[in-house]
């Protein structure tokens, strides 16, 4: 969902639910709609603080998944461009290596695995195999000295660390809020709207302004946490930006390497 999307829902919800305060200002009585005021406040107090609930469990939800997304990618690349940095330390042939090596899985997250985070809310299965060769390349490392095993032993660590959080990105990539919940906060809303369409204001301008701005208000906060429910896509998608930035980082280890 783009923002333009989300505008259109909002303006939309709202919109319709002045159109309609109108049509019930128009066709209903307003001297039946004030025999039910009571009833139907009491009603509205009490599924109001029902919808509260489940919307502010979605949202803290979706929120939360966002953050975790967004602080798995910063741990991922901060892995990585540590174990790269350790790795030009090496000698030059497994320096060249193990670099070409990371450096080509950075670009296939970039270029292979963000589309499909995207689009299938799902991994790029080449670029897996490009991670589990840099992790086996580094396993594989002859290790003569103490110094050279401790660096060894420190990049499988990166490495790993570097694997856990990607697993966690693409978890969070497919993690979305089930859509029987979004049925019924959505059901909910029409609800608690046509409670206040159906309220018992005496001035057609009043009932209309009330009922869309409740309804835009409502609608807003859904739109927000839909947003922020699949954090690779739609208007707030993360984006490999910091990939980008360890990549070049990396070409500039090779470098003097030649």
């Amino acid at each position: 969902m783009n923002y333009f999307t989300a505008f259109l829902i909002v303006a939309g919800a709202g919109l319709a639910a002045a159109g309609a305060a109108l049509l019930v200002q128009k066709f209903v009585e307003a001297d039946w709609r004030r025999e039910h005021h009571d009833v139907g406040a009491t009603v509205f107090l009490q599924l109001g603080v029902i919808f509260a609930v489940l919307l502010a469990f979605v949202f803290s939800e979706s929120w939360t998944e966002y953050n975790e997304a967004s602080a798995a990618i910063d741990l991922e690349v901060g892995a990585l461009h540590g174990a790269a940095m350790i790795a030009a330390t090496l000698p030059p042939a497994q320096a060249k290596d193990i670099l070409t090596k990371t450096k080509a899985y950075l670009d296939s997250v970039v270029q292979d695995e963000w589309p499909v985070m995207a689009t299938q809310r799902g991994e790029d299965l080449a670029t897996d195999r490009k991670l589990q060769a840099l992790i086996q390349a580094v396993a594989n490392l002859n290790a003569d000295d103490s110094t050279a095993r401790e660096k060894k032993t420190e990049i499988l660590s990166l490495l790993t660390q570097a694997h856990a959080q990607r697993e966690m990105r693409i978890f969070q990539a497919d993690s979305g809020i089930p859509g029987v919940l979004w049925t019924v906060l959505i059901g909910f809303e029409l609800i608690l709207a046509a409670f206040v369409v159906l309220s018992g204001l005496r001035y057609r301008a009043s009932a209309a302004m009330v009922a869309g701005i409740f309804t835009t208000a409502v609608t807003s906060i859904l739109v927000v946490a839909r947003l922020l429910d699949y954090p690779f896509e739609g208007a707030l998608a993360l984006h490999a930006t910091d990939f980008v930035s360890v990549v070049s980082k990396v070409t500039r280890l090779i470098t003097p390497i030649g």
